[in-house]
């Protein structure tokens, strides 16, 4: 009998050792799950790649681990190590065609594409490829629209499509079979693969096939699916973290939305997994509890009351994009949670507009002539560094503001699909012609739905501007957790009195909104009026 370690596999994380699958004494085959460790967004069952019998773990309970950590203890049994022999002299019966010793030449196999982890689930709103298709690894396949961005999900290996499994408009989740397509495979099997490897380690050693370097080859039995399982671990398992419940990432989400303690849910699945239907249950429970105690349990806000409109006439009823529903969510939870103030001025941009029509685009590598709204962001980025208090963000408990030493601005972008925010990063240190050039370049992405997560993260202040068809004014929402936005509206031509007559002067209105837990109205009254001189003479600006 000779023995090997399990060891863990490859993968860009940790997590805590939360249960064991198997018992010492137990035996196993290479892929049955031995332990199952938890990060804080999600729990993986560990396989093995060794077939054999469990003799003594290297973990304990509640052990945090990493890649490449000695797992368990693995006795071989002479079974395995006689159909490594077999293999062994099987290889070298055939050791007189030099087709023995290389691979045979790939052939194709039926492979299936799913979706990733992608951190919830999304609508499928384009496909790259149609069957007949080649593609390569790496290469583009669909697009996937969640509630917080469109993704580009890219090919797991190379090969062509025979069909496209699911539709357009369809909701996927993790797993779900996206495309169905011939990917090209080595036509040797795993044994084969094993057996080739014994048979070029034995060429050059003479040590006995029971050693461990010898037996190593035939952990490549379980080879493919340790890779599978690595890859699975590398985008399951990107946190290090501690859990004290079992439960999945969905499953979190929504008892975090519905505000359940999963420490207090009994779980029903497998091993007591909490799942949906669990939590689901539990506020049911909670509800009937609070219902016999004669609790009036009801929403804050009165709902508007369900109507049928196609009582009064023909309808069309369509859903709203993944885009659409998150940014109403989002703009209803910075309503109700943010005390807004709202300041207008009206800013004379004569001057900065003649300047603006004096630019040749061609010197500064532009495409045409900036609009108002570089000036705008490239002022509104230098308020932010004389009144930090506009720069941060009041903290979850209330009781602390998170000063910011970076300026990142958010820019409102109207696409198709609804509103989103792209952010320009240090807007601070970039000129008018840096931010002309960086604005049209996220408009371009938005309305492509090419935008990812990050390019819409880490914003500190929010420009709104209706620019042509904006009339006169309005009140922007803030963007939370950001503590204020500016509002731009239509500039307008108007007569200005001079002292001794009106002349005609374009004006713009501009539309403060700021947390007044945060902002009082005279930080907000000095923050206005440093963007009303700068824009108004920006010669000096300029300076």
């Amino acid at each position: 009998m000779a023995t090997e370690i399990v060891l863990m596999p490859d993968a860009d994380g940790s997590g805590d050792v939360i249960e064991f699958c198997v018992e010492i004494g137990d035996k196993i085959v290479a892929g049955d799950s031995i332990i199952v460790i938890e990060s804080d967004k999600a729990s993986m069952e560990v396989p093995s790649s060794i077939e054999g019998t469990v003799v003594e773990w290297l973990v304990e309970m509640g052990d945090g681990i990493e890649k490449g950590r000695p797992l368990a203890k693995v006795e071989i049994s002479e079974d395995v190590i006689a159909e490594v022999e077999t293999l062994v002299a099987e290889q070298s019966a055939d050791t007189a065609s030099p087709r023995a010793v290389s691979a045979a030449p790939s052939a194709a196999s039926e492979k299936l594409v799913l979706m990733p982890d992608a951190g919830g689930k999304g609508d499928l709103i384009e496909f790259f490829v149609q069957p007949g298709d080649s593609f390569l690894e790496g290469d583009m396949l669909l697009l996937v629209e969640s509630d917080k961005a469109a993704m580009e999900i890219p090919a797991p290996f190379s090969g062509s499509v025979i069909e496209l499994v699911a539709e357009l408009g369809q909701t996927v989740e993790e797993g779900a079979i996206l495309i169905k397509a011939l990917g090209a495979v080595e036509s040797n099997s795993v044994e084969g693969t094993a057996a080739l490897s014994v048979t070029q380690s034995d060429s050059k050693t003479s040590e006995p096939l029971s050693t461990p370097k010898t037996l190593a080859s035939s952990s490549t039995v379980a080879a493919a699916s340790i890779a599978a399982v690595s890859s699975i671990l590398n985008t399951s398992l990107s946190a290090v973290g501690t859990s004290q419940v079992y439960a999945g990432p969905a499953t979190r989400k929504l008892a975090r939305e519905l505000g359940v303690d999963l420490a207090k849910v009994k779980g029903a699945g497998k091993r007591a997994r909490i799942l949906k239907e669990d939590v689901k249950q539990f506020v049911k429970q909670q509800m009937s509890t609070a219902n016999s105690a004669n609790v009036v349990v009801q929403s804050g806000v009165p709902a508007i009351p369900s109507i049928d409109f196609s009582k009064f006439g023909e309808i069309d009823t369509q859903n709203l994009s993944g885009i659409a529903k998150a940014t109403s969510a989002h703009m209803t939870r910075c309503w109700l949670n943010i005390p807004h103030v709202t300041l207008f001025d009206e800013v004379d941009i004569t001057d900065l507009d003649a300047f603006r029509a004096a630019i040749n685009p061609e010197l500064y590598g532009l495409l045409k002539k900036p609009t108002i709204l570089p000036f705008i962001i490239m002022i509104v980025a230098k308020a932010l560094r004389k009144h930090p208090q506009f720069n941060a963000s009041l903290h979850a408990d209330g009781e602390q503001i998170i000063y910011k030493d970076y300026v990142h601005i958010g820019v409102a972008v109207d696409t198709p699909a609804g509103l989103v925010v792209p952010v320009i990063r240090d807007a601070d240190k970039k000129s008018v012609s840096e931010l002309t050039l960086e604005i049209a370049e996220l408009a371009k992405k938005a309305n492509d739905r090419k935008l990812k997560i990050d390019d819409m993260q880490g914003g500190c202040f929010t420009v709104s501007s209706l620019g042509a068809s904006g009339g006169v004014g309005f009140t922007p929402i803030i963007n939370g957790p950001e503590v204020a936005i500016l509002g731009v509206a239509r500039a307008d031509i108007k007569p200005s009195w001079d002292g001794e007559a009106f002349i005609p002067r374009k004006q713009l209105p501009l539309c403060l909104s700021f947390d007044h837990r945060v902002v009082n109205g005279a930080d907000a009254g000095r923050f206005m009026a440093m963007i009303h001189q700068c824009l108004s003479k920006i010669g000096n600006t300029l300076l």
